[in-house]
This record gives C-alpha cells, structure tokens and sequence, in this order.
C-alpha cells in the first residue's frame, strides 16, 4: 500500500470512528432523560459515574444534587418535557429537553462525547439553546 493510500485509510478509519461513535437520536434522548430522571430522584451517584474524566473533576454529587434543587427551588416543581433536540456542539453530540416547571421553562443541555460519557451538563434559560428546533 502506498504512503497515500495508507493515509487515506488511516483518516477513513478516524472519521468513521467518529461518526460511529454517536448515540442514535432516540439513544441520545434516552440517556438524557435517564438524566433527568436521576436529578429527581436525588441519585446524584449514578450522574456521577456517567461523567467523563473532566467533569468528573469538576462536579461531585454534592454538587449535582445541590444544582437540581436550585433549579427547583427557582423554577418550582417540575411538570414534564415541551420539548427534546438533538445536535451537535463543538464536535459533540448534544441534548436540550426543555423542562417545563411550575413557574418557568428550563433548558436542560446534556453533551456526550465519543464514548457516551457526559462531557457537559447544565440548566439555563431556554433563550440558551444551542440546538435548531424541529420544523
């Protein structure tokens, strides 16, 4: 095999390692709701251990289980999903369920890497979405 075409199989191997490693849209909204489900039920450890190497760093289940009561104690109770997206955000694979609550709309962004792990995870007003809507 020649220089070139070992380096056009070695990129090959690299972008369809990429494109591979995403979640399908249904498997993504899943995992993010799996999310959601766990704040509400205070498992703050079973976020954690979904957590890739940087924000396990970052984010302890102390934290998580404080972040989930803030939202709640500013937004009110939660009422249900208006609506999921999914996308991508800085090459990864990205998340937002709007989160209906008793007194205000939350935007929950979930962002999973390459091996599914959660790279990004946070709660902001809906005017943060990142994602195009569905038409």
């Amino acid at each position: 095999m020649t220089k070139a075409a070992c380096l056009i199989a070695v990129v090959l191997a690299l972008f369809t390692s990429v494109v591979f490693a995403q979640l399908s849209r249904e498997a993504a909204i899943a995992r993010a709701e799996r999310v959601l489900k766990n704040f509400q039920d205070g498992n703050a450890a079973d976020i954690v251990k979904e957590l890739d190497a940087r924000m396990s760093k970052e984010l302890t289940e102390d934290k998580v289980k404080a972040a989930w009561a803030g939202v709640t104690a500013q937004a009110g109770a939660f009422k249900g999903i208006t609506e999921r997206r999914v996308g991508q955000v800085k090459d990864r694979q990205a998340v937002e369920l709007f989160l209906a609550f008793e007194k205000e709309t939350i935007l929950q962004r979930t962002v999973f890497d390459g091996d599914g792990r959660i790279a990004g995870l946070v709660f902001r007003p809906p005017s943060g979405s990142l994602l195009p809507g569905e038409k």
